[in-house]
């Protein structure tokens, strides 16, 4: 179901998705709106899951995560292991922080964040590609983010 919201909706949003943490207050008076409207539209947002939730984003590498890496993931049809099966399988392992099922060439595309490459390598050679179902796999290395939005 498609929900429709309007200007001071997506400014609400805008705002709330650079920091989470301010107050309707503030928010309110960067928009120059009233603090009850921006806190009712918050409300209304989250009641009906615009906002599915807030969370803490932290940054990587202070807490000593610098490296990141996509690795592109082919589905080896195995009997009784879907390919969502095998995605859910590898949303498990530690360091990996996002896994998308898609069309194309590759079938699952993860992003994983490590102390270094080779981490990610241990984690690619010796987690991911023992799980049933994994077939080729293909490692790209980060060398720096320009946007990145969770």
């Amino acid at each position: 179901m498609l929900i429709m919201i309007d200007d001071k909706d997506q400014q609400i949003l805008g705002e709330l998705r650079k920091d989470a943490s301010q107050s309707a207050l503030k928010i309110a008076r960067k928009l120059r709106l009233p603090r009850s409207t921006v806190q009712h539209r918050i409300d209304r947002m989250k009641s009906s899951k615009i906002i599915s939730r807030i969370v803490a984003i932290p940054d990587y590498p202070l807490i000593g995560l610098p490296v990141t890496a996509f690795v592109l993931v082919n589905y080896n049809p195995v009997a009784g292991i879907s390919q969502q099966d095998v995605a859910h399988a590898i949303a498990k392992l530690d360091n990996v922080v996002e896994v998308h099922v898609v069309a194309g060439q590759w079938d699952i595309i993860l992003k994983a964040r490590g102390k270094s490459l080779q981490e990610i390598g241990e984690l690619v050679v010796n987690q991911l590609r023992q799980i049933q179902g994994v077939g080729q796999t293909v490692t790209s290395g980060s060398f720096f983010k320009i946007k990145e939005e969770l």
